[in-house]
């Protein structure tokens, strides 16, 4: 029997599919007929790709390596989509299971192999990436008066807040209608992650044109991060001087 029967046999077995189980399972089945490397395929994986990132059970964490294990995790469903048995109904909760557990080994992976060292806290880091010079112009001008190891604490202090965005300002800073491109994500894939992407990568993985996120960007990401470090600096300033 060909994967692709066996796929359909095993999509198929619960007779209680509820219409959005219908549409996600015609959806796998329609990707899993295409070969690999056609445009078709691409096109449709991208369209599941956007609806598993709305999931409300998919997992999220403040850990470090996050946005790059979800990265992992996507390349890893596209290649092995055709595997997926679905261990119970509704498909859609027994698929976001099979993806939360890969998505978990990969956090572990990461953690594992790179000994834990987070390359984004090391202020060489930031600068060697563009983020510290490039992207948060005129912070320079605040931290220059602070010794090596107080700008250290503030390049710290910056990405953590970055990342757990307390406020929310960042994931709701995005093009219209799509929160799957906020001020968020965008910063942690293009400056925060050991291999940084390019802005074309990112908008040809959630299907929006590289033009809308480069104009988001200069219109309002870069203003907001901008504006979130002059305002930590400026508090860690008011400590220091207090």
């Amino acid at each position: 029997m060909a994967p692709i029967d066996e796929l359909r046999l095993a999509l198929e077995q619960y007779s209680d599919r509820s219409p959005q189980d219908e549409r996600l399972c015609k959806l796998i089945l329609e990707i899993c007929s295409e070969s690999p490397d056609s445009s078709q395929r691409r096109e449709l994986m991208n369209r599941l790709l956007r609806q598993l990132q709305l999931l409300p059970n998919l997992s999220k964490t403040s850990h470090p390596y996050y946005y790059e294990a979800v990265n992992k995790t996507w390349e890893w469903l596209d290649k092995n989509l055709h595997k997926f048995y679905p261990r119970r109904s509704p498909i859609q909760a027994s698929l976001t299971t099979w993806i939360n557990a890969h998505l978990g080994y990969r956090i572990r992976d990461l953690h594992t192999t790179k000994n834990q060292k987070e390359l984004s806290l090391d202020l060489d880091v930031l600068e060697r990436s563009g983020f510290y010079n490039d992207y948060l112009d005129g912070l320079e001008v605040e931290i220059e008066r602070i010794e090596r190891q107080e700008k250290q604490a503030l390049a710290w202090k910056i990405v953590q807040y970055i990342r757990r965005d307390p406020e929310y300002e960042l994931r709701k800073c995005h093009p219209r209608n799509r929160p799957d491109c906020n001020c968020q994500i965008l910063v942690q894939r293009l400056f925060l992650q050991q291999s940084p992407e390019k802005m074309a990568v990112i908008a040809r993985q959630l299907n929006i044109k590289t033009q809308t996120i480069y104009s988001f960007w200069k219109r309002t990401g870069l203003s907001k991060i901008q504006g979130i470090g002059r305002h930590i600096a400026q508090k860690n300033s008011d400590f220091m001087s207090g």
